[in-house]
């Protein structure tokens, strides 16, 4: 939920146990970072102002800020502040704070409210020589993309639209299966959340809970020659919004985490760890540790498989039933004469 428990009338745990402050790292996130920790505790003033090396009134106005960003910190007498309600947003500083524990590290995180792609926006970033890892978020897309050039319907707040852009300056070959392992590892990371094995990977990018997308991933690289030069994944998920905010085409089609879960989740807490988790599944292909373990994985999560599907290749429609993938993330597709066929990019539909 976006709210937290509720606050003990005592004091938190010893301050010596808070966490300590990152180089660099901004104040307000820091303190976000404490409160964070010490949850559902409060946290004296006076702890603060030690920790932050700043007056009891700085603190005060720096807790002010934060309020006025959305994020509800409840102040008590004699016990000091904590955090008692998020947004259902983004908020800059909550992400900040959250990704700072994080062991794989961003150069910067870029969060809008309002924004036309973040991936366009990405690629903005890359032309000016923006140091990577980046990430850029908001909070509503006005033309968010899909594969094929589609539009993704973006609602406002509540959900995650995000891309994290990478230089990986490395042979195509090494990052082949790259989306299909960020479909894996995203997967995984949302059935642990939810406590179910009901979420799949559609090949080659779209997430499913049951029979219905709840998230898409759209890869997209500059490559020179034989080399990919920067490389941008962006996501699309559906966290909060009620089914409502789409429109009636795509109604029978999408679900919500908010539907599945029957309440909302904290938006920058799921959105820091899937950060964390695509820089991690990165680190993964870059180092060659996801062939050994690919197809097994994938069977695990495969929408596909066992499925009657039509799909075309070389201007020409087939149908068939999908067999899975092979080692390069290629779909097998037996086709009704009994050959196979094997299908590196395309549109895949399934057949009622």
């Amino acid at each position: 939920m976006s709210n937290h428990p509720p606050g003990k009338r005592k004091k938190s745990l010893n301050h010596s146990r808070k966490p300590a402050k990152i180089k660099g790292e901004d104040p307000s996130s820091y303190l976000l970072r404490i409160l964070l920790s010490s949850v559902p505790y409060y946290v004296s003033g006076t702890i603060l102002a030690q920790k932050l090396k700043m007056s009891r009134v700085g603190i005060w106005s720096r807790i002010d800020k934060l309020r006025k960003s959305g994020i509800k910190i409840e102040a008590y007498q004699n016990l000091g502040y904590r955090i008692v309600h998020e947004p259902n947003k983004l908020n800059f500083w909550l992400l900040s704070a959250r990704l700072a524990n994080s062991s794989s590290k961003l150069k910067s995180l870029h969060l809008h409210e309002s924004i036309d792609s973040t991936n366009s926006e990405a690629e903005r970033l890359l032309a000016n020589q923006t140091a990577t890892p980046f990430a850029v978020a908001a909070n509503r897309q006005i033309n968010g993309r899909g594969r094929l050039g589609r539009k993704w319907h973006s609602p406002k707040n509540g959900n995650i639209y995000l891309s994290i852009a990478f230089r990986p300056e490395v042979e195509i070959s090494r990052l082949k299966t790259f989306t299909l392992w960020q479909g894996i590892m995203i997967c995984d990371f949302l059935r642990q959340q939810l406590q179910t094995d009901k979420i799949f990977v559609k090949w080659p990018n779209d997430l499913f809970f049951k029979d219905k997308k709840i998230g898409g991933i759209l890869t997209e690289a500059s490559i020179d020659g034989d080399r990919i030069n920067s490389l941008i994944l962006g996501i699309g998920l559906n966290l909060n919004s009620s089914l409502s905010d789409y429109p009636k085409e795509l109604k029978d089609d999408c679900q919500t985490l908010l539907e599945i879960h029957g309440r909302q989740v904290r938006v920058n807490e799921y959105a820091s760890k899937i950060i964390e988790t695509i820089l991690m599944a990165y680190k993964d292909c870059l180092h060659d540790k996801t062939s050994t373990y690919l197809l097994e994985k994938w069977r695990g999560v495969d929408f596909l498989c066992g499925k009657k599907i039509k799909f075309t290749h070389d201007n020409s429609s087939y149908t068939g039933k999908a067999m899975g993938i092979d080692a390069e993330g290629n779909l097998e597709i037996k086709l009704r004469n009994g050959k196979k066929k094997f299908l590196h990019s395309g549109e895949v539909q399934i057949q009622k």
